[in-house]
């Protein structure tokens, strides 16, 4: 596949993740990939042989690792996990924000979506939340939070901004994001290091 292609195909695949990120996965359609890609319908089946399945998960891995790089920028270049806590929440709301409350975590409307179902949608949205989860272990870890402790603070930071990316945009409000944070932070200093 030469250049052009493979400039087409990222359009498709970067298409594809905004409109995931808005609607899901069973309400995003692919003439709305197509039509907001700009690409001809049959450059999607070229590019994506397995249909939509095949071009959400591809979609869906990119995004987790576009978010992983903030996740990841942030926390090398933090000083503790208090202020690590405190730049990722602001960059959760400034990204809920910048979108007039559309877009918030890119993988969580498809990752509800399929979480009764055994379909590619499903592991791939699981394997991109177990990789950033691990990736904040791995931080308070190397805090000096016993890898249990770490275990438990990774998922409940996890849970908690989910919840609360879900709050804020249904409600178009910040305040559960900043309610939130407050929460999170106290949290980090209820776990003792080792």
């Amino acid at each position: 596949m030469g250049n052009k292609g493979n400039l087409t195909k990222q359009k498709i695949i970067e298409a594809t993740a905004d409109a995931l990120e808005e609607n899901g996965f069973l309400a995003t359609g692919l003439n709305e990939i197509i039509s907001l890609a700009d690409v001809p319908k049959g450059s999607l089946y070229f590019h994506f042989p397995g249909g939509k399945d095949e071009l959400a998960s591809l979609a869906l891995e990119h995004s987790g690792k576009e978010f992983a790089k903030m996740f990841e920028h942030i926390l090398l270049n933090s000083k503790s996990p208090t202020e690590a806590t405190i730049k990722i929440f602001q960059n959760l709301e400034n990204r809920v924000v910048a979108s007039n409350f559309k877009k918030g975590c890119p993988i969580v409307i498809s990752a509800l979506e399929s979480f009764n179902s055994e379909s590619v949608v499903q592991h791939v949205c699981k394997e991109i939340y177990n990789s950033w989860i691990q990736g904040f272990i791995e931080f308070f870890v190397s805090y000096g939070y016993s890898r249990k402790s770490a275990k438990e603070l990774s998922t409940s930071l996890f849970s908690l901004w989910e919840g609360a990316l879900l709050l804020a945009k249904l409600q178009k409000s910040i305040v559960p994001l900043r309610t939130v944070s407050k929460i999170a932070i106290n949290l980090l200093s209820s776990y003792p290091k080792t």
